[in-house]
C-alpha cells in the first residue's frame, strides 16, 4: 500500500485538482477511502489560503463567502448536487421505484432548493460567526470526509447499482477502512480538542441517521446519498464549532 498513491486517487476523485486520477474503477478509490480525511483537510487548506488572502481588501462577510465558493469550485460542486437529488427524492409521496426515479431526474424541485439554499446558508453562517477560519474549515472537511466512509461501513445494501453500490460492496462491514479513517480523522479533529468530542458524535448520529433513512426511503444508499452525507455532516460539524 503505497499512502501518496491512495491519496492521489482520493483527490482525483474528489476534486477536480491538476492530478492524474490513478484509478481504473470506483472500488480502487473505496479501497483508498480511508485517507478522505486527509484529502478534505488539503481542499480546506486551499480555502483557508483563499480566505486569509481575502480578508486583506475585502471585508469577512464576504471572504467567507469567497472560502465556501472555493470549497465548491474545488469538488465540482458534486456532493452538492447528491444533496439536491435526495431532497428531491425524498419529497416523493409513492412507491421506492418512484422516489429512485426522481432521484435520477435531471431536474430539480422546490425541495432540492429549499435543502440546498438553507444548508449552503447555514455552512455560510458558520464561516462567518468561526472565531477562525483556518480551524472550522478543517475540521468540517475532514468530518465530512469521514463521514461518507461511516456512511459506506453503516451500508446494508445500494440502492442500485452504480458509482455508490461500488464504495458499499468495499466500504460495508470494513473494519480495517474505517478503523484507519477513524484514526486518519482524528488528529484533524484534535484541532478543534474543546468540541471535539461533541463533533465526533453528532456527525456520527447525523451521518447514521442519513443511512437508515435512505435505506428505508430508497432501499439502500448511494452516489447522492454519499453527496447529502458529505454537505450535512460538514454544517453540522461546523455549527458545532460556532
Amino acid at each position: 500500500m503505497n499512502p501518496l498513491r491512495e491519496l492521489r486517487k482520493c483527490l482525483g476523485f474528489l476534486t477536480i485538482l491538476p492530478v492524474r486520477m490513478g484509478f481504473k474503477s470506483y472500488e480502487e478509490v473505496a479501497r483508498a477511502a480511508w485517507l478522505f480525511p486527509v484529502a478534505g483537510v488539503m481542499i480546506a487548506l486551499v480555502a483557508s489560503a483563499v480566505a486569509f488572502a481575502s480578508l486583506y481588501f475585502l471585508p469577512r462577510s464576504i471572504a467567507a463567502g469567497v472560502a465556501l465558493l472555493v470549497l465548491f469550485l474545488l469538488t465540482g460542486f458534486h456532493h452538492l448536487d447528491g444533496l439536491l437529488d435526495i431532497a428531491d427524492a425524498a419529497m416523493v409521496r409513492g412507491s421506492r421505484e418512484a422516489r429512485l426515479k426522481a432521484m435520477h431526474d435531471i431536474s430539480h424541485g422546490v425541495a432540492a432548493f429549499g435543502a440546498g439554499f438553507f444548508v449552503l446558508l447555514l455552512t455560510y453562517l458558520a464561516l462567518y460567526e468561526a472565531k477562525g477560519m483556518f480551524t472550522i474549515l478543517v475540521v468540517g472537511e475532514a468530518s465530512a470526509k469521514f463521514a461518507m466512509v461511516l456512511a459506506g461501513y453503516a451500508a446494508r445494501q445500494s440502492s442500485h447499482s452504480g458509482m455508490g453500490s461500488a464504495f458499499v460492496t468495499v466500504l460495508r462491514g470494513n473494519h480495517k477502512i474505517m478503523l484507519l479513517s477513524l484514526l486518519v480523522y482524528l488528529p484533524f479533529l484534535a484541532i478543534a480538542w474543546e468540541s471535539a468530542l461533541l463533533v465526533l458524535l453528532l456527525v456520527a448520529a447525523v451521518t447514521l441517521f442519513i443511512v437508515e433513512a435512505s435505506h428505508r426511503l430508497f432501499g439502500g444508499i448511494s452516489g447522492d446519498v454519499f453527496g447529502a452525507v458529505n454537505e450535512i455532516s460538514r454544517l453540522v460539524a461546523m455549527l458545532v464549532l460556532v
